[in-house]
């Protein structure tokens, strides 16, 4: 694909690519508030590709670039394993 080889060679991600659509979706049946609508954010399938495409390659670095303590978004750790760390500390 072009725009990803481009988005390598330049750095640069074509600005039609970024952009979302956001749509309201009803809540319920007779919405009348803000409050009665659910927004959801449409983007286009080329951001998509390249999104999954850089996260497949940061997926090979990541253990190395993230230190030991970092719990959350990480595969394998969870956020909760933080706090079980420092309990332990605490109690040592």
């Amino acid at each position: 694909m072009l725009f990803i080889r481009e988005f390598y060679r330049n750095g640069n991600i074509v600005k039609d690519l970024n952009k979302t659509f956001v749509a309201l979706i009803p809540k319920c049946s007779n919405p009348e508030t803000m409050s009665d609508y659910r927004p959801i954010s449409l983007m286009g399938s080329m951001y998509k590709i390249l999104a999954k495409v850089l996260a497949n390659r940061l997926k090979v670095v990541m253990n190395s670039v993230i230190g030991d303590y970092q719990m959350a978004f990480v595969k394998d750790r969870h956020i909760l394993d933080s706090f079980v760390i420092a309990k332990e500390i605490i109690h040592s």
